[in-house]
């Protein structure tokens, strides 16, 4: 790189006319970068980091020129970027994380960042990303039902009414407060009972999830939905994150704010690998489905064969290209096309249809 263009890049975009300088793509990157995070300097106008779509885009910058910036380098900036936006003000409030609010925005930002803060604040933003997860898990779990599948399971009750469950342990427990005793009666307040009773074969569902830093909204809610369906006994899912590397967390599938601590966002997405491992996962065809969410922005022929070689070993396989509130994401639209030749279902769900569709 010339003195030139490196003058262009520290001057940014208001250098533009002055130097006439092309730069290449990679470059454009990094002005990007540089731009959004210290474009305030110029223009002054900070806002609440939980409100901020920029540092979405930041972090999904720096996946892109991780290959060009030494890494010393990315961590300036990256930590620049988070006191810019305001995070450490955020995070050292404590009557702001007292009553944070179940923001998915927020939850995001501080997953994407969590790898670039200084050791002293990485606790603080653990605290809120399990707060944040556990509060929306809870939101979520008032919105679906559950009362459907899988076998009476006695360790949860539930307030869907089928008589012949009714947990009268809990109900009794729970209604104690109501007890007259001169009247020696009972008063019920609140019934519970045992999810729904039903016989079905158990359900293997491999669910493979793009870690790339435009799908991190689509991760959160499948380590939340992957841990909703641990117990209902006919369903059993392995997990598995991936980006040019492959992560089972199967056995903490139970624990979505383990999954979401786990997660080390990448820059490249090799979906080819993904599927490679996940034919390891499959032992009966007839019962195992395969989900993967992603953008389907990967290598296109390795992809498309080890879409058709693994396609032949499962029931089903369906691709969705994130899980959204309104269902409108951004994807490789050439590639879905040519999996839908494939008799592979390419869609984007909302979190509802997501369960719907395992249950």
């Amino acid at each position: 790189m010339d003195n030139k263009t490196k003058w262009r890049l520290i001057l940014g975009k208001y250098s533009k006319e002055n130097l006439n300088q092309n730069i290449t793509k990679e470059q454009q990157n990094i002005e990007t970068l540089l731009d959004t995070v210290y474009d305030n300097e110029y223009t002054k106008n900070k806002q609440m980091y939980g409100t901020k779509s920029n540092g979405i885009t930041i972090i999904e910058t720096i996946n892109k020129v991780k290959n060009i910036l030494n890494q010393e380098t990315i961590n300036k900036i990256a930590l620049d970027a988070f006191e810019e936006y305001g995070i450490y003000e955020l995070i050292t409030d404590k009557n702001y994380i007292k009553n944070i609010k179940p923001d998915i925005n927020l939850l995001k930002n501080l997953i994407m960042y969590k790898n670039y803060t200084k050791t002293e604040e990485q606790e603080k933003i653990k605290y809120m990303i399990k707060k944040i997860a556990n509060e929306i898990k809870l939101k979520m779990l008032k919105n679906i039902d559950l009362s459907s599948v899988g076998t009476t399971n006695k360790t949860i009750s539930t307030k869907y009414q089928k008589s012949k469950n009714i947990d009268i342990n809990k109900t009794i427990k729970t209604n104690i407060k109501n007890y007259n005793k001169e009247q020696k009666k009972l008063y019920i307040e609140n019934i519970y009972f045992y999810p729904n009773k039903a016989i079905k074969k158990t359900k293997n569902i491999i669910l493979i999830v793009d870690c790339s830093g435009s799908m991190i909204k689509s991760l959160i809610y499948s380590a939340i939905i992957s841990s909703i369906f641990y117990n209902i006994n006919h369903i059993n899912i392995k997990i598995i994150l991936f980006d040019t590397r492959i992560v089972d967390l199967s056995q903490i599938k139970q624990d979505p704010i383990e999954i979401l601590l786990n997660v080390t966002l990448g820059g490249g997405t090799d979906i080819s690998k993904a599927l490679k491992y996940s034919q390891k996962l499959i032992k009966n065809k007839q019962y195992t489905e395969i989900i993967m969410i992603t953008d389907l922005f990967s290598e296109e022929k390795t992809m498309l064969k080890e879409f058709e070689n693994i396609k032949s070993m499962v029931n089903k396989i369906l691709i969705l290209t994130g899980i959204e509130d309104d269902g409108k994401t951004y994807y490789n639209n050439n590639i879905a096309k040519k999996l839908e030749k494939l008799n592979i279902s390419v869609k984007s769900y909302t979190v509802k249809q997501l369960v719907n569709y395992i249950k």
